[in-house]
């Protein structure tokens, strides 16, 4: 008995680690900037205020709600951006870091507009943060805003932080991982590519080097992410302990269809959205048609809308690359998590 007692315990402690990761999505209410938190097991007003810099006393009448009632677990608390926790020029102090903070884009929207919502930032700022050189954005963009500073010493989302603003993986995504792909391919056929410059009379070899970029440029994004060994990426122990810890399994096939983010092109990290799944659970996603699969963390539900009607699940397009499906479209996928 103690021993499952322990294993639920370490489960739930999982869960409060990973829950809150990136990314972070800016909202707005009333003209005021907050993000959501998903209160795990333990954590209380105090706890949650150390998470994001951010004083109780300020995050509950946020909420409507006072100090004297306590937090649930799933329960999500609205946590205020100010001048204390939130970044948009200068650096933070020594013993801070920032985290990036999105928003995500909407159809119609550009730069100038979306900094408009977030305290007038200018759009060469959001160029800057987003390594972008015009101020049209395509629609599900994941796109820094501001960052969040916290202190190193207190919150646990400090090993997600860096030193100094603006120096992310702020490169537009598809432009990360393609360079490193072509060099690789090139290193492979080191002479055979010199010979053909060299010799560049002849046609065949022209033919050649013209096809390549356009068929490799799709497979460039799962060649990336092969680096981590095609295992379905660095959510997949979570999986496997709330698969453990759970108490049934959930299997459907469903549509899926794919938004932006920067996240999971480095660092193997994919997210998902899907409707009546808790925030922080990890789902695996496998596409039928190449069994290839990844281990997506869920950060919230799917937002309504026509574009959205009938889809089971939201993947990141990282997600989709290792999946090897394209950007756009919709796609059926076999999805299984533990139902906690």
């Amino acid at each position: 008995m103690k021993k499952l007692y322990s294993f639920v315990l370490t489960w739930f402690l999982l869960i409060a680690a990973f829950s809150q990761q990136l990314p972070l999505q800016v909202m707005q209410e009333g003209g005021k900037l907050y993000i959501l938190h998903t209160v795990a097991a333990k954590e209380n007003w105090y706890s949650v205020g150390r998470l994001y810099n951010a004083s109780p006393k300020d995050i509950a009448p946020f909420n409507n709600t006072s100090l004297d009632k306590g937090l649930s677990i799933g329960q999500q608390v609205k946590i205020p951006l100010s001048s204390v926790n939130f970044l948009q020029s200068g650096q933070p102090a020594a013993d801070e870091v920032v985290v990036p903070l999105y928003h995500n884009v909407k159809e119609k929207e550009n730069l100038f507009r979306i900094g408009q919502q977030y305290n007038k930032v200018s759009a060469d700022q959001l160029k800057l943060w987003n390594g972008l050189s015009s101020d049209e954005v395509s629609k599900d963009l994941a796109l820094v805003v501001g960052y969040l500073r916290i202190k190193k010493s207190v919150s646990t989302l400090a090993s997600a932080g860096q030193s100094k603003v603006g120096n992310i993986a702020s490169a537009p995504v598809s432009k990360s991982p393609a360079p490193k792909t072509v060099v690789t391919e090139e290193k492979k056929t080191d002479k055979p590519v010199v010979t053909q410059k060299e010799t560049t009379v002849a046609p065949p070899p022209a033919k050649k080097t013209e096809t390549t970029p356009p068929k490799t440029e799709p497979v460039a994004t799962p060649t990336q992410t092969s680096n981590y060994g095609g295992d379905g990426g660095a959510f997949r122990s979570v999986f496997d302990e709330q698969v453990k810890a759970g108490a049934d399994k959930e299997n459907i096939n469903g549509q899926a269809a794919i938004f932006k983010s920067t996240s999971g092109w480095k660092d193997s990290k994919y997210y998902a959205l899907m409707n009546k799944v808790l925030p922080g659970t990890i789902i695996l996603v496998t596409n039928p048609q190449n069994n290839k699969f990844v281990y997506a963390k869920v950060l919230g539900e799917i937002p309504p809308g026509k574009e959205n009607e009938g889809l089971a699940v939201r993947i990141s397009n990282a997600a989709a690359a290792e999946l090897a499906l394209a950007e756009s479209g919709r796609y059926e996928l076999q999805l299984s998590w533990a139902k906690q």
